[in-house]
This record gives structure tokens, C-alpha cells and sequence, in this order.
């Protein structure tokens, strides 16, 4: 299997089950044009290097990844938990991921992870001369999903690293594939450096949008393949941190067999635009691009065959213009049912009427060949979307090029031959765009085999033309591929456009895109918890109370179902008749998958009387916990409202 190792920095998410992926994006622009090669790296220059990771700017590998400044290393790394399967890194079957780090937020491969970020690969990420709180990658949104990028790949799962921005705010990074654990306190050498890169490359989408991988490598990450990861993408190589002599990155991709196969925006394959690595050996240059091809500049060596493999897991080692690169990523992609692909038609009665899935006399009935009834669409009449049963839509940012529009009621795809591991419920990734503003939701509504309707919600994303994956579970699954899936609008709501569909065979999620519409989110309290759906009710004269005197502790907890982007949170009292039921200080303490939360608070204010505004730099998160840390005893502490400025 060809060896190809990619690059991606900064994440938003974090919960390393499918590594939760990376999912923020930061500008990694290519130190050379796609389709050159580049030069022998230079040796040393590790800790030196101006242009490379600089102490002057703060990250330094000499004190680690902890520090007084926030990357915390109080507990250190506990190999004894190791790159466990159930947070999806298993040595034995490979490393299962999720990508979504966009190259276009702040990368900048001319100069490396070098001073301007603030990172300094002498000292460790935990030290003040490690990794700057105030300047470079922690002073801002996108250089610190580089650095959520940087610690998944460095640490374990069940590591992490509180860092400080420049303001004070604490942030908590979370570890994920452990390929440099010692990165967190010490110095980063060239094996590390190599390494953390590969991964980073092999986790960049430059769309942002987040897609299961399946990852092979000779280090932490291990061999292995799986059935649901059938695509093998490509490999990643070389170097992210430090510059060579030339003053230029390192950094490459090679083909695998499947590259043209699967395509989804921002990845290898698509139209990726400006990113950090360059083809090892491009066809511009008379190569084939092929991993495993012999080239004139060099090749990848494949990992032996296990007993009953047909095909190599990755590469073990890329050796090009005569330098040996012995981390090496290969990435994986799972099997991606395209919109524009399925069946277009609609649930139809014997009589020509529609109907809804799973009812008696109820059928699915393909789009007729002359257009002319507009149910679903036929592919070869397809040229003008929205006239004729005409839905498909071309755009080079969708899956392949293409997804579907103009979904309505009965109408739309249906997905044949869907394979699945077992029988009844499952986990699929629907990818959809959604033009409509955050707090506003569309619907589909899905069938399968058949079976009755199952309505799920996606919230709007400002945006038709760039999809984004949400997480769902469906019912009525036969294990293997014998499934069908139909797509269409439920009978009272707009739908969203689709692109493509994955099936989730792991134990792995897949970060969710949330939704910001607050009748939809999952809220609880430490108590009274049964009436806190009150809160968000969209009616603020009435409220959730303690219904009690307040007491350090008591909380309040939002999770949006899936990641949000969140900067402001308002507790509002002004209408309910509570006005002075707030408390004295009270602080939101985030999280990542709405189980566990940050022991660092994104902030702490006083409590006032009416409203309460709690503001923190712009956070990615899953789930927020609103929690009393200074008590008013003589009142109880009463919600009328909260308002936010989620968006997805």
C-alpha cells in the first residue's frame, strides 16, 4: 500500500475517539508550487534555525509543554493508558481519525512553525520559552486550533496541555495519538519534529470539513486495515517545523491507488489549493505521483503483507533526493455515497399520489426519464437545477463536484447497496449545506429499507456552496449491504441540500456540526433539572430555578449536540420577575464531547441583576457548564433565558 503522509495542524474538537479530528484551520501555505520537488532537507537547524521553531517568540522545548503559562504537565504522560482503540488510535488495526484542519488559517510553511508563531522546538510546549502565550499561535483563534492540531498529534488521549493566551484565558488542548509524548515538557528533536508533522499534513482538509480516516504509520499509530476505509489516499512526509537551507518546508504527499477514488472537498484528489506540502513526485516532472513507483529521486518503502492481505497497510519509509524519511503517515478514506450518484425520484401511491415511507401502499418511485413530473431528478436529463426534476447542482467545493438541491416533501435520493457492519442502529455522517443563518434549523427525513420515517435536524451554516458533516444515528440497518437509504424533506420543513453520506463503522464519532436553534439543545441542572428546558424556551417570563437558596456549585449545562463556535452567553432575568435571583460570580466552563469539562473556566464574572453577560474570546466547543462559583445564600438562583451568539 503506498505510503503517503499528509499534514494538518489545529483542531477544534478534540476527543480523539476518531481523533475527533482536527478541526480548525490555520494557513499552511506550500514552500514550493505543487509539482515541484523539493531540495535534499538540510541537516541540524533544529534549535537554531531563525526561521524554524524560535525561542524568541516563546515555544520552547526545553521546559516542555507545561508551564506557568498554561500547557500543563502537573499529571504528565501515562503510557499505562497508552494509544487505547477505544478513543480510536489502535496499534493493531491502525489510527482512525477525523480530519477538518483547514491549511488556510495561518500556516505559513515560508518560515515553519517558526518564531512568528511563538514556538520554540528547544523547550517543550509546556514552558514559557516553549510556547509563547503572548505572541504567536496562542494570541489568536486560528493559531491556537494549530496548536489543538500539534498536541493531538504529540500527546496520548489521555493527556492534555492548558495553555494561556495573552489575555490570561486558559485553554485546554487535548492529546490524541501520543507520537511525542515527551514533547509536553522537553525538547522536540528531529525524529519528533518528522513525525508530528506527518501527522499534522495527514490531517489537513482545506475546506475545514471534517471526514472519518483511517491512518497507518510505523510508529505509535501502528498497521492495520479496515473494511470500512477502503480508499487508501495517500502518503504524508517530511517536515512542518523547521526550515532547510534554502528556507523552505520539507514537506510532500504521494498517491496512493485510491486517490481519484471518493473524492471529498479539501483533501487529495480535490482542488486543495494553497497547502504546505508538495507533490514528491509529480507527473508535471515526468513521474507518475505514485508512492510505490520506483522514481529517478526515489520511492517509498512498503510495510510487509500480513496473512491474508492482498495489499500493503502504508509505507514504512520515503526516501526522496536521497534523504530517508522514517515517518511516514498513509491515510485511508472511508466509503462516501455521493447525492448526485443515488437515485433521484419520490414516495409515490399507486395512484400517483405522495406519500410518507413506510405507510401502507406507500412505494418509492424513480424519477421519470422526460422530467416532466419533477419527482427526484434522472442525471443524463440534469443541465438547468430547479427546472425539469433537475436537482443536481455543480459546485467544486461538493463531494466530487456535485450535490443535490431543491428537496422537498416525499422527494428526493435514494442510496442502494449501503454497506453496514451490523444490523439495527448505526452512525452516519451527512454532509449538507445549509444557507440559512445559525439559529435557523432545516430537516430531512430518512427511510431505511423502507422502513418508517426517522426526522433529523441541521442547522443553518450561512453557506450553500461548503458542506459540513453532522453526526446521526438511523434504525433498520441488515448488517452488510444489503440497505437502503432514502433522503427527502419531511412534510412541514425546508430541507437542507445534500452532497454525500458516510457510514460510521467504528467506536470512533466523528466531530458533529451542533445546532445553534436553543429548542434543540440538550440542557440539564444539578437541579431541579426537569424544568430546564424553561430556560430556553424562547419565553422569558417564566423561568428554571434552584428552587432553593443558590450554593457554590449549582449549574446549569447546554450541549448543542455538536460543535458550535461560541463567544457570549447571556443570562437573562429582566423579564421573569427574578431579577435580583443571580449570583455573585459565576463562571462557563467548556467542553469538547458534553461528558467531560475543562477545569479551566473560558470565564468568570459577577452576577447582576437582570443580566448577566458573559463574554470569552470566540471558543469551538461541544457543551458548556454555566456554574455558581460565588453564592448569594439569601436567593435562589433563577434562569428566564439564555441568549447566545452560537454559530456553526
Amino acid at each position: 500500500m503506498d505510503k503517503m503522509t499528509l499534514r494538518r495542524i489545529g483542531w477544534i474538537g478534540a476527543s480523539l475517539g476518531l481523533t475527533t479530528a482536527l478541526i480548525g484551520c490555520n494557513d499552511m501555505q506550500a514552500d514550493s508550487s505543487t509539482g515541484d520537488t523539493g531540495a535534499a532537507p538540510a541537516g541540524g537547524g533544529y534549535l537554531t534555525t531563525t526561521n524554524g521553531l524560535n525561542s524568541i517568540n516563546g515555544l520552547n522545548s526545553v521546559n516542555g509543554l507545561n508551564s506557568v503559562n498554561g500547557l500543563n504537565s502537573v499529571n504528565g504522560f501515562n503510557s499505562a493508558n497508552g494509544l487505547g482503540s477505544i478513543n480510536g488510535l489502535n496499534s493493531v488495526n491502525g489510527f482512525n481519525s477525523a480530519n477538518g484542519f483547514n491549511s488556510a488559517n495561518g500556516f505559513n510553511s515560508a518560515n515553519g512553525l517558526n518564531s512568528v508563531n511563538g514556538l520554540n522546538m528547544a523547550n517543550g510546549l509546556n514552558s514559557v520559552n516553549g510556547l509563547s502565550s503572548i505572541s504567536g499561535l496562542m494570541t489568536s483563534d486560528v493559531g491556537r486550533q494549530t496548536v489543538q492540531y500539534m498536541v493531538r498529534c504529540a500527546l496520548a488521549s489521555n493527556d492534555s496541555l492548558v495553555k494561556q493566551d495573552q489575555y490570561g484565558n486558559n485553554f485546554t488542548f487535548q492529546g490524541g495519538l501520543g507520537l511525542a509524548p515527551a514533547y509536553k515538557t522537553g525538547g522536540c528533536n528531529q525524529d519528533c519534529t518528522e513525525m508530528v508533522s506527518a501527522c499534522m499534513m495527514a490531517h489537513i482538509n482545506t475546506s475545514g470539513t471534517h471526514i472519518p480516516l483511517w491512518m497507518d504509520g510505523p510508529d505509535s499509530i501502528g498497521w492495520g486495515q479496515s473494511p470500512w476505509f477502503p480508499t487508501r489516499e495517500g502518503t504524508f512526509f517530511g517536515q512542518l517545523m523547521v526550515t532547510n537551507a534554502n528556507n523552505a518546508l520539507d514537506a510532500y504527499y504521494c498517491n496512493g491507488p485510491g486517490t481519484d477514488q471518493n473524492v471529498v472537498p479539501g483533501r487529495l484528489g480535490a482542488t486543495q489549493g494553497s497547502v504546505p506540502y508538495a507533490d514528491a513526485w509529480p507527473k508535471s516532472a515526468g513521474f507518475d505521483g505514485m508512492c510505490d513507483s520506483s522514481h529517478s529521486t526515489g520511492q517509498c518503502a512498503t510495510n510487509a503483507l500480513s496473512s491474508g492481505e492482498t495489499a500493503t497497510d502504508g509505507d514504512t519509509s520515503c526516501t526522496l533526493n536521497g534523504h530517508v524519511w522514517k515517518h511516514p503517515i498513509t491515510v485511508w478514506r472511508s466509503i462516501t455515497y455521493q447525492a448526485e450518484a443515488a437515485q433521484g425520484g419520490a414516495y409515490m401511491t399507486a395512484t400517483g399520489g405522495t406519500c410518507s415511507p413506510g405507510s401502507s401502499g406507500c412505494a418509492w418511485q424513480a424519477g421519470s426519464s422526460d422530467g416532466i413530473h419533477g419527482f427526484g431528478f434522472v442525471a443524463s436529463n440534469c443541465t438547468t437545477p430547479g427546472s425539469n426534476g433537475c436537482a443536481i447542482i455543480v459546485d467544486a467545493n461538493n463531494g466530487m463536484g456535485k450535490r443535490v438541491g431543491y428537496i422537498g416533501p416525499s422527494k428526493g435520493v435514494l442510496f442502494s447497496g449501503v454497506n453496514v457492519a451490523a444490523a439495527g442502529t448505526n452512525n452516519i455522517v451527512v454532509y449538507y449545506t445549509n444557507g440559512d443563518a445559525a439559529y435557523q434549523t432545516r430537516y430531512l427525513q430518512f427511510s431505511v429499507n423502507g422502513g418508517a420515517p426517522q426526522v433529523r435536524p441541521f442547522g443553518g451554516l450561512n453557506d450553500w456552496s461548503h458542506p459540513r458533516g453532522a453526526a446521526i444515528s438511523l434504525s433498520g440497518f441488515n448488517a452488510g449491504t444489503n440497505n437502503t437509504v432514502s433522503v427527502t424533506a419531511d412534510p412541514t420543513h425546508l430541507a437542507p441540500d445534500l452532497d454525500w453520506i458516510e457510514i460510521v463503522n467504528t467506536d470512533s464519532s466523528v466531530p458533529s456540526t451542533g445546532l445553534c436553534q436553543p429548542s434543540l439543545w440538550n440542557v440539564t441542572a444539578s437541579t431541579n433539572g426537569v424544568a430546564a428546558n424553561v430556560a430556553v424556551d424562547g419565553n422569558g417570563t417564566d423561568r428554571w430555578s434552584t428552587n432553593r437558596s443558590m450554593a457554590v456549585g449549582d449549574y446549569y449545562q447546554i450541549d448543542f449536540t455538536g460543535n458550535v463556535r461560541l463567544s457570549t452567553l447571556t443570562l437573562d432575568n429582566s423579564n421573569d420577575g427574578s431579577g435580583n435571583d443571580y449570583p455573585a460570580t459565576v463562571a462557563v466552563y467548556p467542553s469538547q464531547d458534553g461528558v467531560n469539562f475543562s477545569s479551566s473556566p473560558l470565564a468568570t464574572v459577577a452576577g447582576a441583576s437582570g443580566k448577566t453577560v458573559i463574554s470569552f474570546t470566540q471558543e469551538s466547543l461541544r457543551a458548556v457548564r454555566i456554574q455558581v462559583t460565588g453564592a448569594r445564600s439569601a436567593n435562589w438562583w433563577s434562569l428566564g433565558e439564555i441568549e447566545t451568539d452560537c454559530t456553526l
